[in-house]
């Protein structure tokens, strides 16, 4: 993975926007679509949003690429940002900032509008849940465009949160994470880490985090006071979840850091965080070699490790040898099952074998991805490309259309909907789903007057 650039493969997928200026600078948006991180971000969720009594699967976790300490709720859609991810050391805090947003979430804080709430505010905030979701599926700039308007989510009044809020979702957080069984004084560490960069910061710019959670001493006291107290203080981290986070952070680490710095900074130790995050930046350099046999030792550690085979049919396909990356996807695959992000890769290097018995193989992999998971725009357009070839012209024109409304481009989307409609019997699934994008670009048209 390149920064500043669209990279296809679903190992780790930076999809960058255009800017997002307002009148002091202009910055990029993006999110990163990765197996690996996103499995690790639900593995620390789950139970927290349990607690809260969130039904599996209600919440949207998104990883914005961003290097600021920053974390949102908007809805039921929970964003971080990278610069959060990497620059904590201790999961605890992270548990922490996960625990703090569910607190909003379960409390509405959101969504809700007071009675002076203006009706743009309410299609503002629409708007930016349509942005969110388009940029998370791949279309960054078509995000941008319905994100326009302000240099940071952050920075919205409608997300501000008032301190009252914010001590509530403090306290239900501690309640989540005792449930959990988790120790809450990440939460502290985690605020005071806040405060001690907005008084290094201040005069200069203010970090999106302080401008959406307000910070107060009082809040961190009333906070310390109830952590000093809590029956699940003292607990350590469980060793399966510190090992998950911590490969997150070397891999983030290793696609978002300069590689000559990592490769500088960044032991050559043997430990599988090292060898994963020099495996990256060798990758990036590019030194193929290297970076394969840097990921050869990672699998010889694990060899039924789903993400490290992901990595090397990435590696490898990247390098443009995309008939040796089928194995290690094949691998991959085979080990993870339920991963679509995975099950993508693996029809993107079938299909760009250009043979008939890959291309059908292609088909069959790639509508499972998409069945798994609907948000990979990258697999629809794959998935388009290979029914076209096989000639199953309705079937590719409905791909495109899910591909086209996924990255923004309304008016291409329709055009290929009103194909499957005119071809399509009346009534069928492939006319009712073309139905449903036409009016999707319809209701996102009057979102916009």
């Amino acid at each position: 993975m390149r920064p500043f650039s669209v990279i296809k493969s679903a190992t780790i997928a930076l999809l960058l926007s255009g800017s997002i200026a307002n009148a002091q600078s202009s910055r990029s948006i993006g999110t990163i679509r990765d197996a690996e991180i996103e499995r690790t971000l639900e593995r620390m969720s789950t139970p927290i949003f349990r607690s809260a009594g969130l039904p599996d699967g209600s919440v949207e976790i998104f990883v914005v690429n961003d290097r600021t300490l920053n974390a949102f709720v908007i809805g039921r859609n929970m964003a971080f940002h990278t610069g959060l991810l990497i620059a904590m050391d201790d999961p605890n805090e992270l548990l922490g900032v996960i625990a703090h947003e569910t607190g909003h979430i379960a409390g509405g804080h959101g969504v809700r509008f007071g009675p002076a709430a203006s009706a743009s505010q309410g299609t503002a905030l629409l708007s930016t849940i349509i942005g969110i979701a388009t940029i998370a599926a791949g279309a960054g700039q078509a995000g941008a465009a319905i994100l326009a308007g302000g240099q940071s989510i952050a920075q919205r009044g409608f997300l501000r949160y008032s301190r009252g809020q914010e001590s509530a979702a403090d306290q239900a957080a501690i309640t989540y994470l005792e449930d959990a069984g988790i120790d809450p004084t990440g939460m502290v560490d985690t605020l005071r880490r806040l405060q001690e960069q907005e008084l290094v910061l201040a005069g200069t710019r203010i970090d999106p985090y302080t401008l959406s959670h307000p910070l107060s001493g009082e809040r961190i006291r009333a906070l310390t006071k109830r952590v000093k107290t809590s029956s699940a203080l003292g607990r350590s981290v469980d060793n399966e979840t510190r090992y998950w986070y911590d490969r997150m952070r070397a891999k983030l680490r290793g696609f978002l850091v300069a590689p000559s710095r990592i490769l500088r900074e960044v032991p050559d130790d043997g430990s599988e965080t090292a060898l994963l995050a020099r495996a990256v930046a060798y990758h990036r350099i590019p030194d193929p070699q290297a970076a394969l046999r840097t990921i050869d030792s990672l699998i010889a550690k694990r060899p039924d490790d789903a993400y490290y085979h992901e990595l090397k049919g990435q590696i490898l396909f990247e390098g443009g040898t995309a008939k040796t990356a089928i194995p290690a996807y094949r691998r991959a695959a085979a080990l993870a099952p339920n991963e679509p992000l995975i099950l993508g890769s693996l029809g993107h290097a079938l299909l760009a074998l250009e043979e008939p018995d890959a291309t059908n193989e292609a088909r069959t992999v790639l509508t499972d991805a998409v069945r798994r998971d609907r948000f990979n725009a990258s697999a629809w357009r794959w998935l388009a490309q290979a029914e076209q070839r096989l000639g199953n012209n309705i079937a590719a024109s409905l791909a495109a259309a899910e591909h086209q409304i996924m990255i923004g481009n309304g008016k291409v989307a329709a055009r290929h909907a009103k194909k499957v409609q005119e071809a399509s019997p009346y009534g069928s699934s492939a006319w009712l789903r073309a139905g449903d994008i036409i009016a999707e670009i319809d209701r996102r048209k009057a979102l916009k007057k």
